[in-house]
């Protein structure tokens, strides 16, 4: 009997085993951090981002105990975030951290590392993760009553700060390597400074547009090209400090940007424009003509409805027409808590953050589009309650689709 019951035991191992090699032989990784051809293989059904799911919420990753301001976690007070190929870089304000998710696949979101900084990254509310793929701009805003708010780099380079488990997943552990700040208190008490409260971020090349709340401000930061010198006789090496460092071009302060909060910044139209989202108004938005770096100020230069070959300068506008009317900008207010993604990126999946338990949800674009549409909060989507409501949601009594196949669509950076 118990050289039966030891066979059996054998025979049960094995075909777990076999089970286990298949499942890895089923869902291949790419060969690098960043190269996704190994899963994109003529007989590979990976890759399919196209086909919208079968419900509002895919899945989603939690990591934060507690309640403020005790909390512990990497993505507690999840706010802002940016997705560049399949990995997902989130502001965690509760606990002054960048953490990046991965969304390799879009059902089952992974923790693969966080860096946290409490000076630098004192309440970080914002991020976008650079074209050269090698760090990750973060905007913190600061405590109140002062406010000390950084532009901070953050170090993502795949030689510097990845590495592999034991089990071959991809993890980061990533580093702030430089930071700009410009505020402080006068005798008075008061924040004095272009960073006071800085609160939102667009990245345009190596040019950083960033809105401050509390300075009423919009400013205009020199960002680095690159975090590698790439010729020369130091090629390989880091580039200095002082080009890692973020360097303001220029200011323009505002009355009507009390408050901003939002900016999005329209490089595609004969003038650059930056669109800021204000307390001034509760519908409207500020422009500013960032056409000169070094002089930005308020009031975009548009086309004259009269006469198109001609402009005219527009301080504000509503957000419906700007919506309705420039599809290089789009809506700024209500989606602060979606990831943002590189231009002309599509993917039926779209990402949200959750500040109060530290959350981020894969949910159907469509459902985000439509939330954002109708003015109703994103979160609906999130929390799998827009059944019935869309047609991205399954009837009641349809079961769940379980996709392993899903990806985003862009792993490249």
């Amino acid at each position: 009997d118990g050289r039966a019951a030891t066979a059996r035991v054998m025979v049960a191992a094995t075909r777990a085993l076999g089970f286990v090699l298949l499942l890895a032989l089923a869902f291949p990784r790419a060969d690098s951090l960043h190269d996704g051809n190994s899963s994109a293989l003529e007989t590979s059904t990976v890759g399919d981002t196209d086909t919208a799911p079968r419900r509002s919420m895919v899945g989603f990753v939690q990591d934060c105990n507690g309640f403020p301001p005790r909390q512990s976690g990497t993505l507690c007070g999840a706010r802002g975030a940016y997705k560049r190929g399949h990995y997902l870089w989130v502001a965690a304000t509760q606990v002054d951290a960048v953490t990046v998710v991965d969304v390799y696949r879009p059902d089952m979101p992974t923790v693969a590392g966080s860096v946290t900084d409490p000076v630098r990254l004192k309440a970080v509310v914002a991020v976008w993760a650079h074209s050269s793929g090698e760090y990750v701009v973060a905007v913190a805003r600061g405590v109140r009553p002062t406010g000390f708010g950084h532009v901070t780099i953050v170090d993502v380079r795949e030689d510097k700060v990845w590495h592999t488990d034991n089990f071959g997943r991809y993890l980061a552990t990533p580093k702030v390597v430089a930071a700009t700040r410009d505020c402080e208190s006068d005798e008075n008490g008061r924040s004095v400074g272009r960073l006071c409260g800085a609160r939102a971020v667009a990245v345009v090349g190596d040019l950083a547009y960033v809105a401050a709340e509390m300075s009423n401000a919009v400013s205009v930061l020199t960002i680095p090209g690159f975090l590698t010198v790439k010729e020369g006789t130091n090629k390989g090496n880091d580039v200095p400090l002082s080009l890692a460092t973020p360097s303001f071009r220029g200011t323009v302060v505002d009355a009507r940007l009390e408050g901003a909060y939002a900016i999005a910044v329209d490089s595609k139209s004969r003038f650059m424009t930056a669109y800021v989202a204000s307390r001034f108004c509760k519908s409207c938005v500020v422009l500013v003509d960032v056409s000169d770096p070094d002089n930005p100020i308020v009031g975009g230069l548009l086309p004259r409805p009269d006469f198109p070959a001609l402009v005219h300068r527009v301080p504000v506008m509503e957000e419906a027409v700007v919506v309705a009317t420039n599809p290089f900008v789009g809506r700024l207010r209500g989606v602060e808590f979606v990831a943002r993604t590189p231009e002309n990126e599509f993917s039926a999946f779209a990402f949200v953050t959750t500040e109060f338990d530290g959350r981020v949800s894969t949910v159907a674009a469509e459902c985000a589009r439509a939330s954002v549409a109708l003015g109703e909060s994103v979160q609906y989507c999130a929390a799998g309650a827009r059944r019935g409501l869309y047609d991205v949601d399954s009837p009641p009594d349809e079961g769940y689709e379980y996709r392993p196949n899903a990806r985003p669509n862009a792993v490249g950076v």
